[in-house]
């Protein structure tokens, strides 16, 4: 089959979150499986410092923008064998800091839209699925379908990497997106790219199948619910995975010291050791918990507030925190460090370097968020020796084994409601495992060979495509 991906960014050429490690690994997957597999992308600022030189310019065009024909440009390289277009847009993308959150984000992305369709047509490329994520693709299999007849457009799959994110917008978008309108594009009396793609795509597909069976509630369907149920079988769930050449522990260059399952335990004592050096902390044997995530709400960080200070103060465990986000949160986190100084270490940021080492060198990983489609951290948290303790939802829910202390099985510790009384519970049963030093290292052990493969998801997708290729 011929896949082409689109969407707004991929490692290694831009990131902000989840979305580019998807993007960055699943085609290579793919490509493995014998697909021949494209990349479309905008050329963001944070690209062209880096790869420019790299790319060779295939062609140009006008996209119409309103009443404007504004200029793209169609540049290529190849990278690992996947063939990567850009869209090259100095006034849309190439000189901003943002891949998202300027005043004229429905606008811009309307035009990337466009432009992909007018590339992939330019360049006569053989497309038999367009794989397209999240709501900065989302008008594509709208303008597919109104402006190409059924035999004579691709496939279309669409991923819903994060509900949350819509593309909305007020009606006065409307000339901007140069689209024959109809309802679909309308919801809450606004422009919806999301909704779009939802009711438009051939299959829509989300991160992990709990989330998908999550988003037919309203709790979590932030409005699509009813829209989501109403696929059918056209809705799936498939769990992201994980780069374990990238995320290894046995050639990791960023920890102190490197592991692997058979030298685990004098590994993650000498990076546990440097980890607390390095935030000042005191020396300690007792169980290090730590946090890497931005710092709101959603991500469960009042609970951790709320549940983790009678520990601190009984002087059984020690904290790290590093991540940023609301300002609320932060402080709140800074006050913490500020009553235990010896025990809480935190860092305001992110840098990749140190995440690493926080997980190579903590025994527990705090991830209770109130919804997580898929989540990334708690896998690399399982492949660094760090046992995640989760909220059972979404993505943590499909990967990560409870610990059942009858059965010593197990890759983690998980709770149900988003509480902080339930939170604090699993945190004293995280205590009691540590002082099992023989039952902690089998939990750990069994976490660290977890496998969550782009191979697998490759070959859920690999089936899916296949599926609607037999469309009607």
């Amino acid at each position: 089959m011929k896949i082409c991906f689109v969407g707004s960014e991929a490692t290694p050429f831009s990131k902000t979150g989840g979305l580019a490690d998807v993007l960055g690994s699943l085609p290579g997957a793919l490509k493995a499986l014998g697909h021949e597999v494209s990349l479309v992308i905008p050329k963001h600022l944070s690209t062209k410092e880096r790869f420019d030189a790299e790319m060779t310019t295939l062609d140009t065009a006008r996209i119409p923008v309103g009443n404007k024909r504004e200029y793209a440009g169609f540049q290529y390289m190849d990278f690992e064998g996947i063939h990567v277009y850009f869209i090259d847009s100095e006034y849309y993308f190439g000189y901003r800091e943002n891949l998202y959150g300027d005043f004229d984000d429905g606008e811009r992305y309307s035009y990337f839209n466009h432009a992909v369709l007018k590339l992939i047509k330019a360049l006569n490329l053989d497309v038999d699925v367009l794989h397209l994520n999240d709501w900065q693709t989302g008008l594509i299999p709208y303008i597919l379908e109104k402006e190409n007849p059924l035999d004579k457009r691709p496939a279309t799959v669409f991923t819903i990497h994060n509900i949350a994110y819509q593309g909305q917008f007020d009606k006065g978008l409307i000339p901007y997106l140069n689209v024959p309108y109809d309802d679909r594009l309308e919801f809450d009396h606004g422009i919806n790219f999301l909704k779009a793609a939802i009711v438009t795509a051939d299959l829509v597909t989300t991160v992990s199948s709990t989330y998908k069976e999550e988003l037919k509630y309203a709790y979590f369907g932030y409005g699509m619910e009813k829209l989501l149920e109403d696929r059918g079988d056209r809705f799936k769930g498939v769990m992201n995975g994980l780069d374990y050449d990238t995320f290894s522990p046995a050639k990791d260059p960023h920890i102190s010291k490197q592991f692997d399952l058979y030298n685990y335990i004098k590994g993650k004592a000498f990076n546990k050791a440097m980890l607390l050096k390095k935030f000042e902390l005191e020396p300690s044997e007792k169980p290090l918990f730590s946090v890497v995530s931005r710092l709101v709400e959603q991500k469960g960080m009042p609970l951790i507030l709320d549940a983790i200070e009678p520990y601190l103060k009984s002087d059984a465990l020690r904290l790290i925190v590093l991540g940023s986000g609301d300002e609320g949160i932060e402080d709140a986190f800074e006050s913490l460090r500020s009553r235990y100084p010896d025990k809480v270490g935190i860092y305001l940021g992110y840098n990749d370097s140190l995440a690493r080492q926080v997980y190579a060198g903590s025994d527990y990983f705090l991830m209770p968020s109130r919804f997580e489609p898929c989540g990334l951290s708690q896998l690399i948290a399982m492949r660094y020796g760090s046992l995640p303790i989760v909220r059972k939802t979404g993505g943590l829910k499909d990967s990560v084994v409870p610990y059942n202390k009858f059965t010593n099985d197990g890759t983690g510790l998980g709770f149900l409601n988003y509480d902080a009384s339930d939170l604090s519970r699993s945190i004293q049963e995280a205590l009691s495992l540590y002082g099992d030093q023989k039952a902690f290292k089998e939990v750990r052990r069994k976490a660290m060979k977890a496998r969550f493969s782009w191979e697998k998801s490759a070959n859920e997708y690999e089936t899916l495509y296949k599926t609607i290729l037999r469309r009607p």
